[in-house]
């Protein structure tokens, strides 16, 4: 098989395609150090993203979620490796390059791959709406298929992640993955200045405060919680809260099935009606 052609700036030139044949291809291709760094950029997001979809196109490797368009992509130049978030304005801190109106991106050297900043902003890009080539125009950027959102809900939400420009945008980026992740058919919605989840009904809201990120259940009272997530809004007779302090560790498998079950007694409700 033919070695792929180098480009300007040392880029291999590899077909349009999808899956992972056509990455490994690109990866194997990358001149240099250059390739450890694809190699590792690749395996992050593998790592951190496990139900990534991947594909070449315009010789770079893409990195996106089903249903949901591309959130990050990577591209080889003479002496760095460009790292590009499509929605990178939506993510904490932004990273230092470009001032478009939504992408942003970092260069990357010899010997400065700093992966845990990468994880966090891969984990915040991938919870996001992503990019979707075929789509124009403002929907690009709000196209979320796969889920009943509306663009302008989402857009609301990103907004706000944006906004909190500390730790609490890093903890509601990563609550909003997790409920796309435990109930991929989650209607985003933006209610009282606040995200809030729902499927056949409201799931939970997503509250900021100075000290704590607060998720309302809607019949939090109603649910199972062996974990016990639930510490706020305990003596509700309806509704139960977790308040996620700066620094805590957020219990991905615990939340995700509370959230199912969330979802549960909201569409046996509606049966029942």
């Amino acid at each position: 098989m033919a070695k792929p052609r180098l480009l300007a700036g040392g880029n291999p030139r590899i077909a349009k395609a999808d899956g992972n044949a056509p990455v490994r291809a690109y990866l194997a291709a990358m001149p240099g150090w250059k390739r450890d760094v694809g190699r590792r950029l690749d395996a992050l997001i593998v790592r951190t993203v496990p139900e990534v979809r991947k594909a070449v196109k315009w010789n770079s490797p893409f990195y996106g979620i089903e249903g949901r368009g591309w959130f990050v992509s990577f591209h080889t130049f003479t002496s760095y490796v460009k790292v590009t978030f499509f929605m990178g304005t939506s993510l904490r801190p932004v990273p230092a390059g470009g001032t478009g109106k939504d992408a942003r991106w970092i260069d990357v050297h010899e010997d400065d791959l700093d992966e845990k900043q990468l994880a966090k902003w891969i984990r915040q890009a991938a919870a996001l709406p992503g990019w979707n080539p075929s789509v124009k125009g403002k929907e690009a950027n709000m196209k979320k298929a796969g889920s009943k959102a509306t663009g302008s809900a989402s857009q609301s939400i990103s907004n706000r992640i944006r906004e909190l420009d500390d730790w609490r945008g890093e903890t509601l980026a990563r609550v909003r993955e997790i409920v796309q992740e435990a109930d991929p058919d989650v209607v985003e919605e933006w209610k009282w200045e606040n995200p809030v989840w729902s499927h056949d009904g409201i799931i939970c809201t997503g509250e900021s405060y100075k000290k704590a990120v607060k998720l309302t259940f809607a019949k939090g009272a109603s649910l199972k919680d062996p974990a016990h997530l639930f510490n706020s809004s305990l003596e509700g007779g309806v509704r139960r809260a977790i308040d996620i302090h700066e620094g805590e560790k957020i219990d991905a498998r615990a939340l995700k099935a509370l959230i199912r079950e969330a979802v549960a007694v909201n569409v046996a409700g509606k049966k029942a009606r």
